[in-house]
């Protein structure tokens, strides 16, 4: 079943909105489960205190969704979702399972979420200094972004427009794992083109997700089924190094064109040896 993820600033009503998709979902005879800082006893005020236990804590909510998400079970990612390169690798994961993933964005006024936050009980609120830094990196999804759509953007005086997400979710064809479209031959000013392209749109999801990845974890990016290691040699320098020593090595040593990925992902492995 499918994978609901809310995204949103700090106190923006995510956690409301994940309330009202519970227990609509759970009246239709849904098996829900929220994943959220408080469903894994995080403190959010020491979770996202600096970057290293930022990343754990993606890493544990990641973590926490893929082993729920399946063909039975409704998973509503109530959390941040902040980063557009960690939405993307829970689209990895709703891909993996074979399931429908939808992004529900909270667009709620700065100043009102500040209200909210300053009405919640002390033990739950978020510092100003933390619901400032983080509402700062708040990186609104796009549905231009395979990753970010179907986008339900929802205001505070909006109501869920319960038909409209069960069609989506329900009645509409899953994602499909594993699929590869069949090559083509290509010309060498069309290889060229294709070598640009597929090593630029991997470069660039990776770069998204070192914001929030930690050294050992392996990112899913697009065009191959492999995963890039990440290593403690890998920068945003290194890795633009290492895709212009791809490009000159394919260009003596081209790969076949539905191999590129495959290619480009074992050479940035190899990197780290």
């Amino acid at each position: 079943m499918p994978l609901i993820v809310l995204s949103g600033p700090p106190c923006s009503g995510k956690t409301t909105r994940a309330k009202e998709l519970y227990e609509h979902f759970t009246n239709l005879g849904k098996k829900v489960i929220i994943i959220n800082e408080e469903s894994l006893l995080i403190n959010k005020n020491e979770g996202y205190k600096d970057s290293l236990t930022e990343k754990m804590t993606r890493g544990s909510l990641k973590g926490a969704t893929d082993r729920n998400l399946s063909k039975d079970t409704v998973v509503i990612s109530d959390s941040l979702n902040y980063i557009k390169g960690y939405r993307y690798e829970l689209y990895c994961i709703a891909r993996a399972a074979g399931t429908r993933l939808l992004v529900l964005y909270c667009n709620t006024p700065r100043d009102l979420a500040k209200k909210w936050n300053q009405e919640r009980d002390q033990s739950v609120a978020y510092s100003e200094k933390l619901l400032d830094e983080l509402t700062n990196r708040f990186e609104v999804p796009n549905p231009k972004n395979r990753w970010d759509s179907p986008l339900f953007t929802l205001e505070p005086q909006h109501t869920l427009p319960h038909e409209l997400l069960f069609k989506t979710l329900f009645e509409v064809q899953e994602l499909r794992p594993n699929y590869a479209t069949q090559s083509q031959s290509l010309s060498p000013a069309n290889f060229v083109h294709e070598l640009e392209t597929k090593t630029q749109e991997i470069t660039s999801v990776i770069s998204d997700a070192l914001q929030s990845s930690m050294v050992g974890d392996y990112i899913k990016v697009p065009g191959t089924e492999k995963r890039v290691a990440i290593h403690s040699k890998l920068n945003l320098v290194e890795l633009r190094n290492q895709r212009r020593q791809f490009y000159k090595f394919a260009q003596l040593h081209p790969p076949q064109p539905h191999l590129i990925a495959d290619s480009f992902v074992d050479f940035l492995n190899s990197s780290s040896n």
